[in-house]
């Protein structure tokens, strides 16, 4: 099968995707361990957030676990676990990428200097699970996140901007 012969839909059929603002994430982080050479474990600080149509606080058990790979690039691997404003659980789980950054701006995150967006190609794709009533529709949803900014140091943290995508 060659991919011209594989089905269509009809021209005009396909809706463009849209995204609906989720909420954002806030996570104070850790220094990271490194397991092996291209490995990087990071565990969160009290005081993780996730405001906006889910509104919750990060808690533990909650990890991100960071692959390099061959190229420089950074495979992300998150389960994180937060309680919601109706007191119940919500599981999240993520996958994404950080691509290569450049040479400069690496030294200058490793350093403790915040990177906010743009600067770096880094988006994840959150799922959710949860037995709350209020917070049942999440179970439902594909979201997209996007960076809004990453420190090392006394300050380190990563935040993101999470969208619903409809």
């Amino acid at each position: 099968m060659t991919l011209t012969s594989l089905p269509q839909p009809a021209a005009g059929t396909l809706a463009p995707l849209r995204t609906e603002f989720l909420a954002s994430l806030f996570a104070p982080l850790h220094a990271p361990s490194a397991p092996s050479a291209s490995l990087l474990a990071f565990t969160p600080r009290a005081g993780g957030t996730l405001p906006g149509r889910v509104n919750a606080e990060v808690i533990d058990p909650t990890g991100d676990w960071v692959r390099v790979m061959p190229n420089g690039s950074m495979r992300i691997d998150v389960r994180m676990m937060a309680r919601l404003d109706d007191g119940e659980l919500l599981y999240v789980t993520y996958g994404g990428v950080l691509r290569k950054p450049d040479e400069a701006s690496w030294s200058l995150f490793m350093a403790g200097e915040r990177i906010d967006a743009p600067r770096w190609y880094y988006v994840v794709t959150p799922q959710f699970e949860t037995a709350s009533r209020k917070y049942a529709w999440l179970n439902d949803v594909q979201a997209l996140g996007r960076l809004l900014s990453i420190q090392t140091g006394a300050q380190a943290h990563v935040a993101f901007e999470l969208l619903e995508v409809k």
